[in-house]
């Protein structure tokens, strides 16, 4: 059933006025907002909004309107999307040498709940080059890491090398490790990209990659 002008101004004023006061108008402010001077005509327009499911009423109580579906706009702010830190850039390639300030934010980044993890803290980083283009990961977006020091064999992890010094950087990899032996693996079947073969206690582990933000120009 379609509303009418006057029961949409009055869903719209509801929500206004949760959105501000935390609680429902009374009778008479609503009447008052959709300029309305009988409470009879606003009791029979709040009638029609409770059948068709827009609105639950407690009719013992002066405040007893709960707008169905409703989530304050902080609420929305707060759950559907987080500011989430960019600390810089990760080679997808050959590392990148890791600045001198690694936890220094440069920018935030705006990310969809669902895009991030139920725990832990998070990170954002910009890719530069190819050497994951089959992971669909390529130069230019943006992934979003959890902060964890060790991850799963075949997980993707924003990692640095420490040694030795000429290879020594932040890079982005397929991780796996046997015993004390760990392989950074691309995923670019173009031979100028190959696997880092180190000892254990030459890599430090940042996180795991947990989505990948990308812009379409």
């Amino acid at each position: 059933m379609k509303l009418r002008p006057r029961q949409e101004r009055i869903l719209e004023f509801i929500e206004e006025y949760l959105d501000e006061y935390h609680y429902p108008p009374t009778i008479r402010e609503i009447g008052a907002a959709a300029g309305i001077s009988s409470t009879s005509v606003v009791n029979y327009n709040l009638e029609r909004l409770e059948e068709m499911g827009y609105i639950q009423r407690n009719r013992e109580v002066s405040r007893g309107i709960r707008l169905m579906g409703y989530r304050s706009r902080r609420s929305i702010a707060q759950h559907e999307a987080a500011q989430v830190p960019l600390y810089g850039e990760i080679a997808a390639g050959e590392p990148i040498p890791m600045p001198a300030n690694p936890s220094e934010v440069l920018d935030h980044v705006t990310v969809p709940s669902e895009l991030l993890p139920s725990s832990g803290q998070v990170f954002a980083l910009r890719v530069k080059g190819h050497s994951m283009i089959d992971a669909l990961v390529d130069t230019g977006d943006i992934i979003i890491v959890r902060s964890q020091p060790a991850v799963e064999n075949s997980e993707m992890a924003a990692v640095e090398i420490l040694e030795p010094h000429e290879r020594a950087g932040a890079t982005l990899k397929f991780f796996h490790q046997t015993g004390d032996k760990v392989e950074l693996r691309p995923a670019n079947p173009d031979p100028a990209y190959q696997s880092f073969w180190l000892d254990a206690d030459q890599v430090k582990v940042y996180g795991k990659v947990v989505s990948v933000l990308r812009r379409y120009q």
